[in-house]
């Protein structure tokens, strides 16, 4: 029995690769966009940067505008969950300087009055804000890790605090677009243009109507991104194996129907022996070996040319239509969760009776199905990814 198994395992192997013309290398999914869900330590990064703002409080339209430019820093850490989608935490801000007429301001710096009866302002601040990241290349065009240059729109809210005296916290919400300029598979340049808005108690100005200050920004930084840093797309079957495995497969596939040819003759031998007379029922039992059917990686569909596989052995079950038989699904076990595995097993089994049903009418009563999920029953992982028919003793 075990010698028929891999008899059929290794012709349906043989017919598979004899049709895609395997050339001994891998290809990955065609489906663009379809990647393997990483793992909790994968695809982090971490950034730096640093650049100019802007503050745009309610007095700030009394002092020109390079009169309230400061420096800004920010530092990121995050995850890329997908090529288009990953979370981080940005602690963000430096200084702020800006005007306000409210005499009695906080942050009022040095007393200084211009034309415009405004009073110059410098505060120092930070942001801790939380953003959502989308990879707009990703999203569209496919995953690519090659690109050079990526546009990311990002959106988040936070919470700034004042260093400077009188101390104050504020809501924030933040916004902007981060401009990914490839230099590496681990580092990146980034030119981050940022808007943030937040509570106008943020300047100081306690007085007049309840509404938002803003803050512009724009910086330069770089990206490093830790291993394990790109995405796994999945393999193609029709890149199974190289030619010389094709052949040691054949050479395997003649050696065991030499042996079924001698243990044939040594059968026919020992039925030459003189004939015994006997009341005995004789019943015709079925040759029907096994039959494997292959499956491409994490899918549980049957391939034409496997379907075109069971027409033998659909041609027998309706030979002997007594028979009961159990449909075995297995898959890969070194690719996915457990519970991936377990499912894809159980839709690889009722795939194959559906198929059996649906195009050569057999009896949906004459079959069970079971799941083995994830094995490694033999030495090369595409044969695992299979569902094994067998007759019912």
């Amino acid at each position: 029995m075990k010698k028929s198994l891999m008899l059929l395992a290794f012709a349906g192997l043989s017919s598979v690769a004899m049709a895609q013309n395997v050339a001994g290398y891998q290809n990955t999914s065609d489906n663009k966009y379809e990647v393997f869900t990483n793992k909790f330590w994968n695809n982090w990064f971490i950034s730096a940067g640093g650049g100019a703002e802007i503050l745009m409080g309610n007095g700030d339209a009394a002092g020109k505008v390079k009169d309230r430019i400061s420096p800004t820093l920010n530092f990121s850490v995050g995850k890329w969950f997908t090529p288009g989608l990953a979370l981080r935490l940005q602690y963000s801000g430096l200084q702020a300087r800006g005007f306000t007429k409210e005499a009695d301001n906080g942050y009022i710096d040095g007393g200084f009055q211009n034309s415009a009866n405004a009073y110059k302002q410098k505060f120092n601040y930070m942001n801790l804000h939380g953003d959502a990241l989308f990879n707009l290349n990703a999203l569209i065009g496919g995953y690519n890790p090659k690109r050079v240059y990526e546009v990311i729109p990002y959106v988040g809210v936070g919470v700034t605090h004042s260093y400077s005296s009188p101390k104050r916290e504020a809501l924030s919400v933040n916004a902007g677009i981060i401009n990914r300029f490839r230099l590496s598979s681990a580092m990146d340049i980034n030119l981050e243009l940022s808007a943030m808005g937040v509570e106008n108690k943020f300047d100081g100005e306690l007085h007049g109507k309840r509404d938002f200050d803003g803050v512009l920004s724009a910086t330069v930084g770089l990206t490093y991104r830790f291993p394990k840093r790109e995405f796994k797309k999945p393999v193609a079957v029709r890149q199974l194996i190289s030619e010389g495995e094709l052949s040691n497969i054949r050479e395997k596939m003649n050696a065991l129907a030499a042996e079924n040819g001698t243990l044939k003759r040594d059968l026919a031998e020992a039925q030459k022996e003189p004939e015994v007379i006997s009341t005995e029922v004789i019943v015709k039992t079925p040759d029907i070996a096994p039959r494997s059917v292959f499956f491409n990686i994490g899918s549980a569909k049957v391939s034409e040319q496997e379907l075109v596989n069971l027409e033998f052995l659909a041609d027998q079950m309706k030979e002997y239509p007594n028979l009961k038989f159990k449909v075995t699904g297995y898959a890969d076990s070194s690719t996915g969760s457990v519970e991936t595995n377990k499912r894809l097993s159980i839709q690889r089994a009722q795939a194959v009776v559906d198929a059996l049903v649906g195009t050569y009418n057999i009896d949906r009563n004459r079959m069970t199905i079971d799941a083995v999920g994830g094995v490694s029953k033999f030495d090369k992982v595409y044969l695992n990814r299979m569902a094994l028919v067998d007759v019912v003793k």
